[in-house]
């Protein structure tokens, strides 16, 4: 879910300034162009177009030292109920992909 924001007239996407409308919604306008439009900043699920989404963070790892590997920072993605895969369904909205028990494990 990219929150890239392009100018629908010019393509710009450097000069683009928003405010607030008070329904939850932003009005843009590009800079370049002075076209407005309006922007619903919520995410929306891109398969389905639900909103019943959860967090999946991301960390940012950078290799610092040899092999040491140092958080740089959490990236925040999301993932959607209806679309989600079927083992986070199954285990509650669990954020890793490991069953409860592995075969063969004791």
């Amino acid at each position: 879910m990219a929150l890239d924001i392009v100018c629908p007239t010019c393509e710009s996407d450097e000069h683009i300034n928003g405010e607030p409308t008070g329904d939850g919604t932003l009005r843009l306008t590009c800079a370049v162009c002075e076209v407005q439009w309006t922007r619903d900043p919520r995410p929306k699920c891109p398969i389905c177009g639900g909103n019943d989404l959860y967090h999946l963070p991301q960390v940012i790892l950078e290799k610092s030292r040899g092999t040491q590997m140092s958080i740089q920072g959490i990236h925040l993605e999301y993932g959607c109920h209806q679309c989600a895969p079927q083992e986070v369904k199954v285990r509650g909205g669990s954020m890793h992909h490991l069953p409860g028990r592995l075969n063969g494990s004791q």
